[in-house]
């Protein structure tokens, strides 16, 4: 497992992503490149990779996630470079993490709705939502939302 982390971490870098994504597709042929799918860990380094993969003629169509849904990503989404991004919207968290500390605060615990297994215990959880953008709902999840204003973007 840590050999296979080791080829395709990109330490959160967005030159060591580019880097990387470069270096694969000079390791293959034209054959084994078509239509590609990526799950890049952010949105920073999903448009690194994006780059690069839109400049190789062998790559005809590529599918790239990432998270965060920052700006110039959203861009990318309404431009048709990058297939989408997770958004965990910090209003959500902050609202989450103020209930959980009012309620320890009022002797209580926050509302639990999963747990998690870490191989000692099922932890007690309750995770905020996240919303999955795409140029289909992009103006919804984003603008309508008030997460983003609509003047940081074109081709809305």
């Amino acid at each position: 497992m840590s050999q296979i982390i080791g080829q395709v971490t990109t330490n959160w870098n967005f030159n060591d992503a580019k880097s990387k994504a470069e270096a694969n597709l000079t390791a293959v042929d034209a054959k084994a490149k078509g239509t590609v799918y990526i799950c890049a860990p952010n949105d920073g380094t999903a448009r690194a990779i994006a780059d690069a993969f839109a400049a190789d003629k062998d790559v005809k169509k590529y599918y790239i996630t990432g998270q965060d849904a920052e700006i110039a990503s959203i861009q990318y989404i309404i431009d048709g470079k990058q297939s989408m991004t997770v958004l965990k919207d910090v209003r959500l968290l902050v609202k989450d993490a103020i209930d959980a500390a009012l309620a320890y605060l009022k002797g209580s615990e926050p509302p639990v709705t999963k747990t998690y297994n870490n191989g000692v215990k099922d932890v007690p959880a309750k995770p905020t939502s996240i919303t999955i953008v795409t140029k289909e709902n992009v103006k919804k999840e984003i603008i309508d939302s008030g997460y983003w204003p609509a003047d940081k973007f074109t081709g809305l």
